[in-house]
Parts: structure tokens; C-alpha cells; sequence
């Protein structure tokens, strides 16, 4: 899935951006106090009371430095809510020493421009990085201590010329650090959409994989049964075949359960089951020569084109049809001799057609409205109940739709049952806008 503003590409291009901002943020504080230091503003009437309101933002910005990557959003908020409430406090001390009589505070400059710059700095991380609430009223104490700092002392012409300069460039830092909490809040919403996907992923192989061996279990089960007394030998073949098929289906349940506690990035093959289709068509390959029917049947598969040089997500789409195509045969038509499996590598797309030699094996329960309407042929047929609808071919069709392609599931020309499907090399729902 792509978006973007989700992948590592554009996760190292935000670190990048933040160590150049906080570099041009320090070089700006920099020459502020450059600045300040050269017109004399720390040596006025007022320089008690503008040391002690330049304190407020450095200790705010240096607790934001020490807690803020411990992931507590409230201490951020209330660092800047401190700052906040000393520069206006500071702001009331500047106002009454002013107005005493004879006090020449009243022509000194009551602000600086480095705390100007590090209370705007101070909010913008606020709005940030805070907690919501808590940040909200932060924001507004930090807004109101830059914007009349100017005209603390006394109201002036350049003073109020200066607070309109102050409101512009709050309203800018709003902006931006609203921008970037937003968006920080849609890539978390996005992430956990994604995790919420590959769950569901997850969840669906699970059929297609187990399903496998659970039915080859029971079809290998029910024909132990019948040649038990007979041809004892064959019975011990088929305890073996199950005990292998029983490994393969834990094997697959742990790997799900493994996925779903923890929320490691899905790839492309590698759920559960998927092991067998990362390593490439030659997966497919072990996949079609393992299976075999209770009646001796088995699969062979026919390739044409360069099928090895086909990509790891095409192969994983094409190994999940061909499991559960070959799973349906040995439920549904058990009788079958021969299952010829065709994968072709075209221009663009990749094709398959799974066909089995048994006339009218029956669709799978799962294309067909509400229960399974009749019993199933073969070995399936002796249980006393018709096995309930699954989902099979209905998850085939949603797996190959979702990549683009085509898929069909029913009786060909000759009366037996083909499994096609046609998938795009390129998929339009791995590479969408």
C-alpha cells in the first residue's frame, strides 16, 4: 500500500527536515542575542525583569529538550504553559515598575528579540508535540506573552508596530505546527489501517493455507479407513502423510498468531503459509508435485514463459489460487486422476489455469448461495453431514480483484472444472496513487 507520507522514504526526509530546522532555529536564537547584547537592552532600567522573563522559554525549551522523546505530550504542554504564565508575569512586573513616579523604566525597551524568537519556538513545539488540551491553553498563554511583550513597558508607536510583527509571525507558527500535528495524526491513523489490513490478510490465508492439509487430513483419514483391513501398508502411508500435513497446518497457525501479537510489516508472501511462496515458483513447483488424491491422482504443472523471472508478489498471488484451486479437487472431485496445472508468464501478466480430468467435480460451497446444497462426491460423501459453506473461492476472487486482475472459477467447454486467473505483474493496488 502506498502513501505519501508513510514509508521510509519520506520518515528519513522528516528527520532530515527537523535536524535542518533545528539548526537554522539555533543559528536565529544566536543572533538574537547577538542583537540584544549589541543595543544594550540587558544593561536598561529593566534588565532584572527581562534576564529573569528570558529564563521562562530557555527552561521550557531545555525540560522539552530532556522529556519530550519520552513520549509524555503532557509535560510538553505544561513546560509551555510555564513559560507562558512567567513571561506574562513578567509582563505585569515591567508594567509596575514603569509606572512609578520618577522611574525612568519607562523609556527602556521592555522586550528582547531572542526571547521573542524562543517564546514563538516554545509555542510552535507546544502545538506540536503536547497533549491536546492541555496544549490549547498553552498556546493561548504563550500567544498573549509574545504578542503584548512589546508594549509591556509602555505603549508606543514602534512597540505597537512591533506587536503586529509579533502576531503575524505567531499566527505562522500556529499554522505550521498545526499542519504538522495533523499530519502526524493522519500517518498514525493510516499506520493502524494498515495494521488493521494485515490482520485481515492474516486471517484470510489462514484458509488458504490450512485448509490445504486440514483437507488433505481428512480425505488421507477416511481413505486409511477403507484399505485398514485390506492393504495395511497404504494405511501407514497415510498416517505418515498426516502426521506431515498436521506439522504443516500447526506450523501456519503459530506463524499467524505470531503475526498478530506482534506488528512487524506484511510482505508479500510471507503470511502465514507463505514460506512456500516466497522462495519463487519453485515453491509452486513443490507445491503441485506434493499433492496427491485418495484414488492415486496427482498435479503436474506446465510452464511457459521465463515463469522464474516473474515477480515475489505475482508468485505469492498465483501459489494462494493453486492452493486452494488444488484443495477444492481433493474435496470435491477425489476421484480425479490427473490435475494439470498451466502457468504462463506474459507481457504485463501472469496466467493460470488449474483443470482436473474428473467431469463435474461440483464448485466449491463457498461459490454458491447460503449451505452447500448437496454432498460431496468421493471419499467426502461419507460424512453424515454436508460440509458447511466456505470462503475459498469467494477470498480467491477478492485476492486477485484487489490486485487488478481476473478470476474465474467454473465448468469449461469439456464439462470439467477450471480455475483461471489473470494477474497483473504491476499491481494497480500495490502501486496506486
Amino acid at each position: 500500500m502506498h502513501s505519501p507520507h508513510f514509508g521510509r522514504g519520506s520518515s528519513r526526509t522528516r528527520r532530515a527536515l527537523f535536524r535542518v530546522g533545528v539548526v537554522l532555529v539555533g543559528a536565529a536564537l544566536v543572533l538574537a542575542l547577538a542583537a540584544d547584547h549589541r543595543t544594550g537592552v540587558f544593561d536598561s532600567a529593566l534588565a532584572r525583569q527581562v534576564r529573569l522573563s528570558a529564563l521562562a522559554p530557555v527552561a521550557a525549551l531545555s525540560l522539552m529538550a530532556v522529556r519530550r522523546w519520552r513520549g509524555d505530550p503532557r509535560v510538553v504542554a505544561a513546560a509551555g504553559a510555564l513559560a507562558g504564565a512567567w513571561s506574562l508575569g513578567c509582563d505585569a512586573w515591567m508594567r509596575v515598575v514603569a509606572e512609578r513616579p520618577g522611574s525612568s523604566a519607562g523609556h527602556a525597551d521592555a522586550y528582547t528579540l531572542f526571547e521573542l524568537a524562543a517564546l514563538i519556538v516554545v509555542l510552535v513545539l507546544t502545538v506540536r508535540y503536547g497533549a491536546a488540551r492541555p496544549a490549547a491553553g498553552a498556546a493561548v498563554l504563550l500567544c498573549l506573552a509574545v504578542v503584548l511583550r512589546p508594549v509591556a513597558a509602555r505603549v508606543t508607536e514602534n512597540g505597537l508596530i512591533l506587536a503586529m510583527f509579533c502576531t503575524v509571525a505567531v499566527c505562522a507558527g500556529l499554522i505550521g505546527a498545526l499542519v504538522a500535528r495533523l499530519a502526524a495524526l493522519d500517518r498514525r491513523r493510516h499506520a493502524e489501517q494498515v495494521r488493521l489490513e494485515q490482520r485481515l490478510t492474516f486471517a484470510r490465508d489462514l484458509h488458504d493455507f490450512v485448509a490445504h492439509h486440514v483437507t488433505g487430513i481428512v480425505v488421507q483419514a477416511q481413505g486409511a479407513q477403507v484399505v485398514a483391513e485390506s492393504r495395511p501398508e497404504l494405511a501407514v502411508s497415510a498416517l505418515g502423510q498426516i502426521e506431515r500435513a498436521g506439522s504443516e497446518a500447526l506450523r501456519a497457525l503459530r506463524h499467524m498468531v505470531s503475526g498478530l501479537r506482534t506488528e512487524a510489516a506484511f510482505v508479500p508472501g510471507l503470511a502465514p503459509g507463505g514460506e512456500a511462496a516466497a522462495g519463487g515458483v519453485a515453491g509452486l513447483r513443490t507445491l503441485v508435485a506434493a499433492f496427491t488424491l485418495p484414488g492415486g491422482g496427482s498435479a503436474r504443472l506446465a510452464e511457459e514463459g521465463p515463469v522464474d523471472r516473474l515477480p515475489t508478489a505475482a508468485v505469492a498471488a498465483v501459489h494462494r489460487v493453486t492452493m486452494e484451486a488444488l484443495t477444492n479437487v481433493r474435496k470435491h472431485a477425489p476421484a480425479a486422476r490427473r490435475v494439470t496445472v498451466t502457468l504462463r508468464a506474459l507481457a504485463g501478466t501472469v496466467d493460470l489455469d488449474v483443470v482436473n480430468d474428473s467431469p463435474g467435480p461440483g464448485p466449491d460451497p463457498a461459490a454458491l448461495p447460503g449451505p452447500d446444497p448437496g454432498g460431496e462426491p468421493g471419499a467426502a460423501s461419507r460424512t453424515e453431514a454436508p460440509a458447511p459453506a466456505g470462503y475459498g473461492l469467494i477470498g480467491l476472487e477478492e485476492r486477485v480483484t484487489a490486485e487488478g486482475g481476473v478470476f474465474h472459477a467454473g465448468p469449461d467447454s469439456s464439462g470439467h472444472w477450471r480455475v483461471s486467473a489473470r494477474i497483473p505483474l504491476e499491481s494497480a493496488w500495490r502501486d496506486g496513487p
